[in-house]
């Protein structure tokens, strides 16, 4: 997965400008999509979680992870993949792991653009949060799911 490292940040940063532009300021959507070109924090990320990638002929068309602890990491889709089914399929791959490691939940810090898809999949909002990357500030939701 290393390997897949430059096609994560691509699609991770066209998604970002194009799916999320909506429910977020420019600033915030800057730093955010310029927050992807970190290759230490991707080989962490593959290294130490679950991390699971979804292809759609040939083409990355999402991805998402999972901590040991029950962290929902990442989930991303294509921004040519919008509302096929790859979130879905990735989740259910992400609640498996989860099962596997015997979490009790999976928690996560859920964008405005997501949190529908996440209460639609039986997450619960628990509160909003603050978020502050790179001296921006974002709000989030906490979600959490009963395994």
């Amino acid at each position: 997965v290393f390997e897949d490292i430059p096609a994560i940040v691509e699609m991770y940063r066209q998604t970002v400008r194009a799916v999320n532009a909506k429910d977020y300021m420019t600033e915030q959507i800057k730093v955010w999509a310029d927050g992807a070109v970190n290759y230490p924090r991707w080989e962490k990320a593959i290294k130490d979680q679950f991390f699971v990638l979804a292809e759609i002929d040939g083409k990355l068309a999402g991805f998402s992870s999972i901590a040991i602890d029950g962290y929902l990491d990442f989930m991303y889709v294509n921004k040519d993949h919008q509302r096929c089914g790859v979130a879905t399929a990735l989740l259910a791959e992400i609640e498996n792991k989860a099962r596997e490691q015997k979490n009790a939940e999976i928690y996560s810090h859920v964008s405005k653009t997501a949190k529908g898809f996440f209460e639609k999949m039986g997450y619960d909002h628990i509160k909003d949060i603050q978020d502050l990357y790179k001296g921006v500030l974002f709000i989030n939701a906490l979600m959490v799911k009963k395994i």
